[in-house]
């Protein structure tokens, strides 16, 4: 007998729009209403001094508050450059050993 999902009404969530059931919830606005969130939102709405009265104003307060601009802008740290470094493509020779590194024969 195959499982129902339990909630089939939940189609994604109203802040940032994941449509996984497994990490779907709800949440009570100020106004009475229940609207579909995410587990992280939900969270973050619960968090809230104040609750939203609406969905905009729940996206607005909960919604990404960096620009993606922001993100392009910011310096790339030491251990960011120092991974993208150890793992580019040209530095792989398609034998699955590292370069610098012999493979021994265990036969």
């Amino acid at each position: 007998m195959p499982v129902k999902p339990r909630t089939p009404h939940l189609a994604a969530c109203v802040v940032c729009g994941t449509d996984d059931v497994r990490t779907l919830s709800t949440t009570k606005l100020a106004a009475g209403e229940v609207v579909v969130v995410c587990g992280s939102h939900a969270l973050a709405h619960d968090r809230e001094k104040r609750r939203a009265r609406t969905v905009t104003e729940l996206c607005s307060v909960l919604g990404e508050r960096r620009a993606p601009k922001d993100r392009r802008d910011r310096a790339v740290d030491e251990l960011a450059q120092a991974l993208a470094l150890a793992f580019r493509p040209d530095r792989r020779d398609g034998s699955g050993t590292r370069p610098g590194r012999r493979r021994f024969d265990v036969s």
